[in-house]
């Protein structure tokens, strides 16, 4: 496995230390799964809705307060981490590529979540579900996610996210949070798939990787542009007025997605190939750990 080597493995057992004096057992900062019947520890009450089971009304404190109640439950159930991973054939693109990088990411990722008992499942998305591997348990696991990782591919289909979260949420009768790891590129826009993620009960987790590159290309004079989705060229001639042009729009793309997250309350982290995985990680780490502890 040329990407989970011993020394990569080792610093997975670092991060997973790091993370368990940050996050005790709640992978990401999340707070504890909350369902109406079914679990073992009592939380609290909650307002009666049309469809809730009777049998979990409160009598004696409708009594009391005349209001309909109901008791809630922590879910004792499984937890469940979705890796979902962009296979898109931009993600070809930078040094390293950023194939590469989120494939580390997700294993890291991956190893932290199975030593914290939470079952782990990774998902190859680009215009759909290219691959996957069914949700495993135990530490011992983390191989069988790194062989998955390792022998992953880049596809020829462009990245079109909803409908890879679409044909993720039918399929999953479990639901889980879903960490996707994508530069998010997506020319119809990555927003309704998290959207969906999140109404559908994923709530998510957000790795942008890009390229250095990218943000900044060094690019001058008659050029061809090649389209890596589809493969279509088109020869140009840039001049300094176009780079000053790109790199805001490619700065307004990037807080945007900040933004975004900010008013959904959904975690973001982005960085780039040259960054380390471990320093990426250790960012992941904090940033949920400030989370966990916000009003």
């Amino acid at each position: 496995m040329t990407l989970f080597d011993a020394e990569f493995r080792q610093r997975c057992e670092y991060l997973d230390q790091t993370a368990r004096r940050s996050w005790g057992s709640r992978f990401l900062g999340r707070r504890p799964d909350r369902r109406w019947a079914g679990g073992s520890e009592f939380v609290g009450h909650a307002d009666y809705t049309c469809g809730d089971d009777f049998r979990y009304i409160d009598w004696p404190l409708c009594a009391r307060h005349d209001e309909l109640l109901t008791r809630q439950y922590r879910g004792s159930e499984d937890r469940i981490v979705y890796l979902l991973v962009d296979c898109s054939p931009g993600m070809k693109l930078g040094t390293p590529a950023k194939f590469d990088v989120a494939r580390r990411l997700a294993g890291t990722l991956g190893y932290i979540a199975l030593a914290n008992l939470d079952r782990v499942g990774v998902v190859a998305v680009a215009d759909g579900i290219v691959a996957e591997l069914p949700p495993v348990r135990g530490r011992q696991r983390a191989f069988q996610i790194y062989r998955f990782l390792d022998g992953l591919r880049t596809v020829a289909a462009p990245v079109r996210l909803k409908p890879a979260a679409q044909a993720f949420v039918q399929q999953r009768p479990q639901r889980g949070t879903a960490v996707v790891i994508s530069d998010l590129f997506d020319p119809a826009g990555f927003e309704p798939a998290i959207d969906l993620l999140a109404k559908r009960g994923f709530p998510p987790y957000l790795l942008q990787v890009i390229d250095a590159s990218e943000a900044d290309p060094r690019l001058s004079g008659g050029v061809t542009l090649v389209d890596v989705a589809t493969g279509r060229s088109r020869r140009t001639c840039l001049e300094d007025i176009d780079l000053l042009n790109y790199r805001r729009v490619f700065q307004e793309f990037i807080a945007s997605c900040r933004g975004y997250c900010a008013r959904r309350s959904i975690g973001i982290l982005q960085t780039t190939t040259g960054t380390s995985v471990q320093e990426s990680v250790l960012r992941v780490i904090r940033t949920a750990t400030s989370r966990m502890y916000a009003p």
